[in-house]
């Protein structure tokens, strides 16, 4: 089956994803006008859970946790800038600005008590960013699959090559097709679910320019979290893919141990664990939510 063919239209997506969430606010920051979803305080007894998704995706990879934690959790649910509902990004961001302007959707929020940042690769860094600028404001940190290093020589051109796709081609099916292939294990892609096809109608409704630029910040432009994760004081879950082809599972394990507080987990996934294996990596934050007072990284792979 083509991912066409899995990918629904615009209205049925909608309908698919209207029942999961509220509609979202729009909420203007430092790195544009961002749309957030946020279930509000009324009935929670659980955590304030903030989730930042990846490049080239919005909120809804996090489909199968939102559908576990509803009810249970607070949850605030952010597109990036050049993502989903949100407008594009006014230049270009550091990952700092991204975690200055999480801070900033709290501020409209009017959201007083710490909150669970939870973010996947760009995410991850966002969540980072926000613990170094705000730890009395951070009750935990869950960074999933996330690039906290740079390559020495620099962006590779295959990092070149998407920034340049998502300006022209992003709606292509060999572009689409391309960045599933690398961000999700072969039974994944074949298994074609409702968060592949939002994840294909993302990519086919996006405004290239805006998505472009976004890309170039995180994967061109982004300076490196590794040297600064010693001072994430929150409890930290840092999940890799055991088959993440872009970021191995030994240079995270490495980057990881600088967490104060961290705890490590590799899980059999590509490079977007929580579709993946959305069940494991939802109790894999569960059972961190739950007690969240790691000493030192720990690793059960």
């Amino acid at each position: 089956m083509t991912p066409d063919a899995l990918t629904p239209t615009t209205d049925s997506a909608t309908a698919a994803t209207s029942s999961l969430l509220p509609p979202p606010r729009t909420i203007s920051t430092r790195v544009g006008d961002l749309a957030v979803r946020d279930t509000g305080p009324a009935g929670h007894h659980g955590r304030t859970l903030v989730l930042w998704p990846s490049i080239l995706a919005d909120y809804r990879i996090y489909r199968h946790p939102m559908e576990a934690w509803r009810g249970r959790h607070r949850l605030i649910a952010i597109d990036g800038p050049g993502h989903g509902e949100s407008g594009p990004s006014t230049g270009t961001f550091s990952m700092r600005d991204c975690g200055l302007a999480l801070g900033e959707v709290l501020d409209a929020l009017t959201l007083a008590e710490p909150v669970v940042a939870v973010g996947t690769s760009w995410g991850g860094l966002v969540a980072g960013e926000f613990a170094l600028a705000h730890p009395t404001r951070t009750l935990g940190v869950v960074m999933l699959n996330t690039p906290v290093s740079t390559a020495v020589e620099g962006p590779s051109l295959s990092d070149r090559f998407v920034v340049w796709g998502a300006r022209w081609i992003h709606a292509t099916p060999m572009y689409r097709s391309g960045v599933a292939k690398a961000f999700f294990l072969p039974a994944t892609v074949r298994r074609g679910d409702r968060v592949l096809e939002e994840f294909h109608q993302h990519l086919r409704e996006a405004d290239g320019r805006a998505l472009s630029q976004a890309v170039r910040s995180v994967l061109i432009e982004r300076e490196p979290l590794a040297p600064r994760m010693h001072g994430i004081a929150a409890p930290t879950l840092f999940v890799a893919g055991r088959h993440d082809a872009m970021y191995p599972v030994e240079p995270l394990r490495r980057a990881a141990q600088a967490l104060p507080h961290g705890r490590f987990e590799v899980v059999d996934t590509a490079h977007i664990s929580v579709v993946d294996d959305p069940v494991n990596v939802t109790a894999l934050i569960d059972d961190f939510l739950e007690r969240a007072s790691g000493v030192k990284v720990e690793e059960r792979s």
